[in-house]
């Protein structure tokens, strides 16, 4: 079956899928009327993977910043990062248990990654700030594989760009806070979240027309122009106060000076009178 067909398939008719049993709903912790979503996703498993690897990767190289984090605290950080963004978009669709524990390829890819960066983290360092493009690359991707999803699901546009959103920054919200870290996502700092969301449009926009891959590939684009214009431009999400405040002080001097161009207006035709 073509691909172009796969995605005009009702849930039902979904190569894999299969009828589920009262039963079936209760031990998934399905509410009553919920279709569970069918375990072949449209996306390559590869692409899911590829997420879980670079997720894995990145948490791995945060924990090894710290050089208290033992053996425990480097696989439990790269198994945040690999899984965080998959077990929002399942959490969020319902599709529970999640895909990482349904699949024993997911574990084995994100002990792959944690072991491949402990054994060349001292290399890693050495190549530069490596965490942002890794970063970068996991926000992408976890933004296709969840707006995806949510599409199959049948869900509309703007949710399934929302539900991208959130899947894409998941990994990054966890590993704040198994670190104790203020969360960027919440707090001013890159715009990663917008990022996030850039990719997730993308993905949406080009989901009927396009194959994945490609749709995958600029959604990624997306989010790498987006997410540069933090250390390029400096710039961050700006903060509801501030910009408040600043409008408060332009209105203020603007009435200001209106009032003086007035002032200066009546005393020179007073003079000419």
């Amino acid at each position: 079956m073509s691909e172009h067909s796969l995605r005009n398939l009702p849930r039902s008719e979904f190569p894999g899928s299969r009828p589920s049993s009262s039963h079936d709903d209760a031990a998934r912790g399905a509410y009553p009327g919920h279709v569970p979503l069918p375990d072949v996703l449209e996306l390559p498993l590869a692409i899911n993977l590829l997420a879980v690897f670079f997720g894995a990767l990145g948490g791995t190289l945060r924990a090894g910043e710290d050089e208290q984090t033992d053996l425990v605290g480097v696989f439990t950080l790269a198994a945040a990062m690999g899984f965080g963004g998959g077990l929002v978009r399942d959490l969020l669709l319902g599709n529970l248990p999640p895909a990482a524990f349904r699949d024993p390829s997911y574990l084995i890819v994100a002990a792959g990654a944690a072991g491949l960066g402990m054994l060349f983290l001292y290399y890693l360092r050495k190549l530069g700030p490596v965490l942002w493009p890794i970063d970068t690359i996991v926000i992408g991707l976890f933004a296709c594989v969840g707006t995806n999803a949510a599409l199959i699901a049948d869900l509309d546009m703007l949710p399934a760009i929302i539900i991208g959103t959130i899947a894409s920054v998941g990994g990054l919200i966890l590993s704040d806070l198994l670190q104790g870290r203020p969360s960027s996502i919440m707090y001013v700092g890159p715009p990663n979240a917008v990022a996030g969301m850039a990719g997730a449009v993308a993905y949406a926009l080009l989901y009927t027309g396009t194959r994945p891959v490609i749709s995958i590939g600029i959604a990624v684009i997306a989010t790498v122009l987006v997410r540069l214009t933090g250390p390029v431009f400096h710039m961050t999400v700006p903060q509801p106060r501030m910009r408040a405040y600043e409008l408060r002080v332009k209105r203020r001097e603007s009435n200001r000076t209106m009032a003086r161009l007035r002032r200066s207006s009546k005393g020179s035709s007073d003079s000419i009178e």
